[in-house]
């Protein structure tokens, strides 16, 4: 029979028989706060450690195991929630795509990472990227960086793609002094024929941090997306997890994927 007890119960079973010095012929005691199924886990489970000849610190330490190994767990479930961008009222029965994009921009300490497809140019996105630029240049924010497709201008490129794409971005994207490291896939640089360029759509926040968090979605850096189309995603509170993300960036940036917009 597998333990299916929380973690809690299992370190105070185990508290119990750290206590003894000899192997009972009866688990009444160490077992009497448990209701009748978590006794009966216990006890096979504990009869069969004695049959291989557990001692009480033994068998101690196997529940204390056990109990690491379900919270560890359990961390992980509670570090992710699905995310969902549409019309009210879809927006009261899970975590809103914009109100949570909001929330880790603004809670970040160190860094973000933004990546998308097209970057929305609404009165309200620009106030958001506007508030990023100053925390940036105040330095509450060390680094922030943005991979991104020019989806406004991509049939205007031109002889000379970043250079057009850096133009832009400064005049219509980001017109404040404070810059982010910006990048575009490579293959906008050598006017590719492919029509398959940077499409995802991610944020992390305070990546490599013991407060590392991501959004992986479906939904644009835009309003349209975040507020109104049906989109899904899943956000990690997960510091390992959320800098795996950051990590294969990273790595996409180190094998010449992505180029920086000077």
């Amino acid at each position: 029979m597998s333990l299916t007890l929380p973690g809690q119960t299992l370190r105070s079973v185990a508290a119990k028989l750290r206590q003894l010095n000899y192997r009972p012929n009866s688990w009444q005691g160490v077992l009497a706060d448990l209701n009748a199924e978590g006794r009966g886990q216990l006890e096979t489970f504990l009869h069969d450690l004695v049959r291989e000849g557990g001692t009480p610190r033994l068998m101690a330490m196997v529940l204390e195991q056990v109990a690491d190994q379900r919270e560890a767990l359990q961390r992980e479930r509670d570090a992710w929630s699905f995310v969902w961008s549409g019309p009210e009222p879809a927006h009261s029965k899970t975590s809103d795509t914009f109100a949570t994009v909001d929330q880790l921009i603004q809670q970040a300490q160190t860094s973000l990472l933004i990546a998308t497809y097209n970057i929305g140019l609404s009165r309200q996105f620009r106030e958001l990227l506007e508030s990023i630029a100053n925390r940036l240049e105040s330095g509450e924010l060390q680094r922030v960086d943005l991979f991104f497709h020019p989806k406004q201008i991509e049939d205007q490129l031109g002889s000379e793609p970043i250079s057009e794409i850096r133009k832009w971005l400064n005049k219509k994207v980001w017109p404040w002094p404070a810059q982010p490291t910006a990048y575009v896939d490579r293959r906008l640089s050598i006017k590719s024929s492919l029509q398959c360029y940077q499409h995802s759509k991610v944020i992390v926040s305070d990546a490599f941090t013991k407060n590392a968090s991501a959004l992986v979605t479906s939904a644009n850096f835009s309003e349209t997306a975040q507020r109104h189309s049906f989109e899904a995603g899943w956000l990690v509170r997960e510091p390992r997890r959320a800098d795996q993300v950051a990590k294969h960036f990273q790595q996409m940036v180190a094998e010449g994927l992505f180029v920086q917009v000077p």
